[in-house]
């Protein structure tokens, strides 16, 4: 037992002797001290695990790069660009959609450009332009047209013709601006403004004369356009602004010299309808509001030339003349617009003679009739 204790002593802690020359004693050299266990080497040399920490910063993004190459998986974005592709079938039939811009782009210049009435009858009604002071032009014309009839035969006369003549510039005007009316050669709008004026004082100086006037003024334009080596129904702006706007002007004058009262009365009645349907249509929906309050004012103005009994009329034919203009000064209006090149033309001066268009052959022919 104690053999083996020492022996396993000795094998935990051998003693080892040096020899010291000059000494026959062996002395036990001093212990050293315990070497540090040979797994702590292996901890001295796990430095390279410590410069795995900039591998792990350098060789990251190096070998990483592979893992960066793994965007192919992030280049599933085809599947995202299908997004477009649903939103495209989502935004079919949305009308907003920014593809479709430019289509509308198109029907928006054209229906600038064409602006079609409504359909039916109802689109040659008038509707008034309420831009500018357009019921003080109102008022004063009134004013001129009455204060006209009161000075006599040679006022209206003048005021007349000069509004004829400006009418029928405006028309030939508007018609020659477009491709059909292009022919027409630049002084046939002038030729149209005169013989409009010259067939309005005819009509002032007599009755056939006028009737003459009316048949001679057409073919004297289709006669001096024709000269020019043109066809002669390029003069087809010209006549209709001619005719068209003579036509009314000169049922005035002829009213006016056959019967002073009846010539006031028609101006009296055709003014306050066109004063109530100014009223009526100007910010209405409906087209037909504004005859309807035009002839409110009409029948107004009946009621008054009854109660006095405006020669050459009586009580019942002042109300029969009145339901007759009632119906003449709107569709006198309707004439006027089928007759231009759209219902929306700017003439001015023609939209002031335009309920006479009917009223005033009609009111002329019931004087010459009674009287």
């Amino acid at each position: 037992m104690g053999a083996d204790g020492d022996a396993g002593f000795s094998r935990r802690q051998p003693v080892r002797t040096a020899a010291v020359p000059g000494d026959g004693v062996t002395k036990a050299p001093k212990p050293r001290k315990p070497r540090k266990p040979r797994g702590s080497a292996p901890a001295k040399r796990s430095a390279p695990a410590k410069r795995s920490a900039p591998a792990k910063g350098a060789a990251p993004t190096s070998r990483s790069a592979p893992a960066k190459r793994s965007a192919p998986a992030k280049r599933s974005a085809p599947a995202k660009r299908s997004a477009p592709a649903k939103r495209a079938a989502a935004t079919k039939g949305a009308a907003p959609a920014k593809g479709a811009a430019p289509a509308k782009r198109p029907s928006t210049a054209t229906a600038t450009t064409s602006s079609p009435p409504p359909k039916g009858l109802s689109g040659y009604l008038v509707r008034p332009d309420t831009s500018g002071p357009k019921v003080r032009l109102g008022i004063l014309w009134f004013l001129v047209a009455v204060g006209a009839l009161v000075m006599g035969r040679w006022a209206v006369i003048a005021l007349w013709s000069g509004v004829a003549g400006t009418a029928a510039w405006q028309v030939a005007t508007a018609w020659r601006a477009t491709p059909g009316g292009a022919e027409l050669p630049a002084w046939g709008t002038g030729a149209a403004a005169g013989a409009a004026a010259v067939c309005t004082a005819a009509a002032g100086l007599g009755t056939g004369l006028g009737g003459i006037a009316l048949v001679l003024a057409p073919l004297a334009l289709v006669t001096a356009v024709a000269a020019t080596g043109k066809a002669a129904t390029d003069a087809a702006p010209a006549v209709i602004g001619a005719v068209l706007a003579a036509l009314p002007a000169m049922s005035v004058v002829l009213v006016a010299r056959s019967e002073q009262w009846a010539a006031l009365f028609l101006v009296m009645a055709v003014s306050f309808f066109d004063a109530g349907n100014f009223i009526g249509a100007a910010e209405s929906s409906s087209r037909l509001e504004g005859p309807v309050t035009g002839a409110i004012g009409l029948l107004a103005v009946t009621f008054a030339a009854s109660a006095f009994e405006a020669a050459p009329f009586d009580r019942v034919t002042a109300w029969i003349a009145g339901a007759v203009m009632v119906l003449a000064c709107p569709l006198g209006q309707m004439l006027v617009s089928a007759e231009l090149p759209s219902p929306t033309a700017h003439v001015p001066a023609m939209r002031r003679l335009d309920a006479y268009l009917l009223a005033g052959p009609l009111m002329f022919a019931a004087v010459w009739a009674m009287g």
